[in-house]
């Protein structure tokens, strides 16, 4: 065990599974008091018996970061369970269409923009709210590699992904007086258990993918976790209103 989060309070929103999870038991594993939320009341509890299972201290909440009253509940269990917010981790997002902008239904762009964006907002909002109240904290968001250029077949997603990052840098320079940093992680394609999954069926799946990665492999969860505890820390006190690229070279093509 590590001390670099020693006693922060942190609220993972995503921390039941994948890099989430992953990152959750990191930050115990540094000392952290770890709020895990997710969607899947299921797979937080099972991060949290991990964690409490290895000597951490953790606590599961339901969150649906569509629902502002969620959001909204996670922040204050943090703050009722522990005290205060140290840290958040806003892991948000999906994707539901692989195809050009006219193959994407209306439900299908209401929804990535309500999760992708508007699930931030209220992820991001309430931190800040809580993090005010005592001084200071740092934000870390799950951006994408797609949030920093255009992609075929991606254009909503990579549209609610731009967005992510555009609130992080505006939002690093209103609260950085106030000791609030907020930066975003842009992960390229990732060996995420969905992608795993298809491996298995086709071994060339992910050629697509690798195709614009200059290392030509899949990036590795724990090496997108490595960014979000490092960024959160006091380690990267001086950094705020980054979009940080793990993504195998991509940005620098």
């Amino acid at each position: 065990m590590g001390d670099n989060m020693r006693n922060k309070v942190v609220l993972v929103i995503g921390g039941g599974g994948g890099s989430g999870k992953i990152t959750s038991i990191k930050l115990a594993a540094e000392g952290a008091k770890v709020v895990v939320a997710d969607l899947k009341t299921e797979d937080a509890r099972s991060t949290v018996n991990q964690i409490t299972n290895d000597g951490g201290e953790a606590t599961a909440i339901l969150c649906d970061v569509r629902s502002e009253e969620n959001v909204i509940a996670a922040v204050d269990c943090a703050v009722n369970t522990y005290g205060r917010l140290d840290c958040a981790i806003n892991i948000v997002g999906t994707n539901t269409d692989f195809t050009d902008i006219t193959g994407v239904s209306s439900e299908n762009f209401d929804l990535m923009f309500e999760i992708n964006s508007r699930g931030m907002y209220y992820g991001m909002k309430y931190e800040i709210l809580a993090m005010q109240k005592t001084g200071g904290g740092s934000i870390v968001n799950m951006a994408s590699a797609g949030a920093l250029f255009g992609q075929r077949k991606q254009g909503v997603y990579n549209a609610t992904k731009f967005s992510v990052v555009g609130m992080t840098k505006a939002a690093a320079l209103d609260f950085a007086k106030e000791g609030i940093r907020i930066n975003c992680v842009c992960p390229g394609p990732m060996l995420s258990e969905g992608m795993k999954a298809m491996l298995a069926k086709d071994p060339h799946f992910a050629d697509q993918y690798l195709v614009d990665v200059p290392m030509d492999r899949l990036i590795g969860q724990e090496e997108v976790a490595e960014a979000f505890v490092w960024l959160s820390s006091d380690k990267a006190s001086a950094i705020t209103g980054i979009a940080l690229s793990v993504d195998g070279g991509m940005a620098a093509d």
